[in-house]
């Protein structure tokens, strides 16, 4: 019997994520909640819930819903997950986990509680090019690692700049560029550096003009318990890019130094660039990696409650990057260093 979703938001990532559904045989969608009618409207018409409502409430208690797939704005990730737990549905939550520390200890706490299963999009660990650079790391290829830089830029200008679209906003979106898309990059530097220790951060609104939004771009500084540095940059507001060549709104890279060698991830499209020791220099995109671990982090996740396993990532990751995240916006407020150990 097929697995039947009903998705929590009617926008471009609730949209991304109902196509990549389509393609499983073993799953229906079968509901769509989102208060803004239009968008729910034009959901609905291409991808034909027999459900379509307003209010996420009827959606979680409809019996032709299995799993709630939240793509809300973060703030209300969490009130979705509780009443989903509740009455024992799985739940898959786009990241962020939630806006608040203990909003994600209570969901966790909940979904242990529950019969359903919780899952969050950390999509980073599932990119063979990531799982090939933890292995190099792992192995010493490298050498000793000391140091690591990365980027996350994205073209959200004219959304940003809209006085009336909730992106960016504190109160419907939790944050600008950082809540939105942090949790991502932070946990791909918790898998291949290991933990974080401190942050010291800027988050600004340079370049979009809405007094009530809150940061388009945010510069972090992380301390790693193993005494290694690293800088990650983030902005919502890259109408321009000299990288990659075709850029289309949307692109990460990531760099890892050694004593030994060195290597650098891009995306789009996923490729690995390594330099070690002695000369040797290589490229290697996603489909040259052979690796024994789940690559599809959606059919990791369905699996996972087909067969009640464990999946690659889970909730307690989210809630790590999350608690990674909120330090930074406490350290650009009080324009200083902030030690994870302190209350977020």
């Amino acid at each position: 019997m097929a697995l039947q979703v009903g998705i929590v938001g009617a926008g471009r990532a609730a949209t991304r994520r109902a196509r990549q559904l389509e393609a499983y045989s073993d799953v229906r969608i079968t509901a769509v909640a989102d208060p803004n009618r239009p968008a729910r409207d034009a959901f609905a018409s291409t991808f034909g819930p027999e459900l379509s409502v307003s209010d996420y409430n009827r959606l979680v208690l409809d019996e032709s819903v299995d799993l709630v797939l939240i793509a809300s704005p973060p703030p209300t990730h969490s009130a979705i997950a509780l009443a989903a737990f509740e009455v024992g549905k799985h739940v898959i939550c786009e990241a962020p986990i939630s806006t608040t520390v203990s909003d994600a200890r209570e969901m966790i706490k909940a979904s242990q509680e529950s019969s359903g299963r919780f899952f969050v999009s950390l999509p980073q660990r599932y990119d063979p090019v990531s799982q090939e650079a933890l292995r190099l790391i792992d192995n010493d290829e490298l050498g000793y690692v000391y140091l690591a830089t990365g980027s996350l830029i994205r073209n959200d200008y004219d959304r940003l700049n809209d006085w009336h679209d909730w992106k960016g906003t504190w109160d419907k979106g939790g944050g600008g560029i950082l809540m939105e898309c942090g949790s991502e990059m932070i946990d791909l530097y918790h898998y291949l550096i290991g933990e974080i220790a401190a942050v010291s951060a800027i988050c600004t609104r340079f370049a979009i003009e809405p007094l009530h939004k809150a940061e388009d771009s945010c510069l972090l500084g992380l301390e790693f318990l193993d005494d290694i540095s690293a800088e990650l940059a983030l902005t919502g507001a890259a109408r321009f890019s000299a990288w990659p060549p075709d850029y289309s709104g949307s692109a990460m890279h990531m760099e890892v130094y050694g004593l030994e060698g060195a290597l650098r991830i891009t995306s789009p499209p996923s490729r690995l660039s390594v330099s070690l020791k002695g000369g040797r220099t290589y490229e290697l995109s996603a489909e040259d990696i052979k690796t024994d671990q789940p690559t599809d982090m959606l059919r990791d996740f369905l699996d996972c409650i087909f067969e009640d396993r464990d999946p690659l990532v889970h909730a307690g990751h989210a809630l790590t990057a999350l608690t990674v995240l909120l330090a930074a916006y406490k350290s650009s407020q009080m324009k200083r260093r902030v030690e994870l150990l302190e209350e977020v």
